[in-house]
């Protein structure tokens, strides 16, 4: 009996496109919920995301019970956790910071028994040989692991013909958010350097014959990408869509609550949400007594802050006290709004 078939590796070998979702939650409900979804593939994330070999396999449990398949990226491309991956079931591994061909050819090595790889052989421990319960895993193993490299700097990119060269490697993926970062264009993979530096590794992968993917959650990028013969593609990820629905729902759960803008009485504005939120954060660090309804906080001493809320603005003022008072909280604020889900909904002005 042979080692179980990989339905990813043979679909990317045959040039027909895997539709993916990137898993980050680190939690097996979640993939359970993910694998029923559609996906052809789930890439279960090791790099970014709190997995630990435990939870991987917990995910790989539930997915195997799906059409969906699994994809491991890995912390990083060390031979002795892709053993442990590889022997807890994983089939397919998308190794990140991948920047040469010796790097590359390393990794072809770690996923290989020997005598023409180094992987260690410990089948007998193994989930992936079914506990011993599958005769021929060790001679048929490799014939069904799919090996994926992740390019995503300069340095890799420079390197990618290279790469493209090395027996034993699948595919190639590109990644968009880091290659942006290491171009100057941190946070904005939509550059248009960084697009068109995307685009150009892309036909470089498919004209070698290998597979080409990539994660991005631009409809315009999937599809330029998919048109030049990418064949995974990954188009959400499962945090992005869990934030983004539960901020939806708190929303349109507040939007319910009768706005009462009217001065002395206690507003339903997200801009004064934020304020009590704020004066909850900052009371355990300072002596601070908060007014909801005049909108004052005063500080240990006696120096006062005039903070105003409607609907659509948040007015910060030093009513008396020394000036920097004022100086103290536009920090304060500045720090705490960046963790606020509804400040894009009003503006701050700082009064002087």
């Amino acid at each position: 009996m042979p080692a179980p078939h990989n339905p990813f590796k043979a679909a990317l070998k045959a040039g027909d496109p895997q539709m993916g979702c990137w898993l980050g939650l680190a939690d097996p409900y979640v993939a359970e919920i993910s694998a029923g979804a559609g996906f052809d593939w789930l890439l279960i994330d090791a790099e970014h995301a709190p997995n630990d070999l435990r939870s991987i396999i917990a995910q790989l449990q539930v997915i195997a019970g799906f059409g969906s398949h699994a994809v491991i990226r890995p912390t990083v491309g060390e031979t002795w956790m892709i053993k442990q991956l590889l022997d807890a079931g994983a089939q397919t591994l998308l190794v990140p910071m991948v920047e040469s061909a010796e790097q590359a050819r390393e990794l072809v090595k770690a996923v290989t028994y020997p005598p023409h790889g180094i992987r260690g052989v410990g089948s007998a421990l193994a989930r992936a040989s079914n506990f011993s319960a599958i005769p021929d895993y060790l001679k048929t193993a490799r014939e069904e692991i799919c090996l994926l490299v992740q390019v995503e700097n300069r340095k890799g990119m420079e390197a990618l013909d290279e790469i493209l060269q090395i027996e034993g490697i699948d595919g190639v993926f590109i990644g968009p958010s880091d290659l942006a970062a290491d171009m100057g264009h941190i946070g904005n993979a939509a550059a248009p350097e960084v697009e068109a530096a995307v685009l150009d590794g892309m036909r470089k992968i498919v004209a070698a014959g290998k597979a080409g993917g990539i994660l991005t959650l631009s409809p315009k990028m999937q599809r330029e990408c998919l048109d030049i013969g990418a064949t995974f593609v990954a188009t959400d990820i499962d945090v992005t869509l869990f934030a983004s629905a539960i901020r939806d729902s708190a929303k349109a759960a507040l939007s319910l609550l009768p706005d009462q803008s009217a001065h002395g009485t206690a507003e339903t504005s997200n801009a004064s949400r934020y304020l009590q939120q704020l004066c909850k954060h900052w009371s355990h660090k300072a002596a601070v007594e908060f007014d909801p309804n005049a909108g004052t906080i005063r500080f240990d001493g006696g120096n006062q802050v005039q903070m105003s809320a409607t609907a659509t603005q948040l007015a910060v003022t030093a009513t008396t006290g020394p000036r920097g008072d004022l100086e103290r909280w536009k920090g304060v604020v500045s720090r705490h709004l960046e963790r606020f889900a509804f400040r894009e909904e009003f503006s701050l002005v700082w009064q002087d």
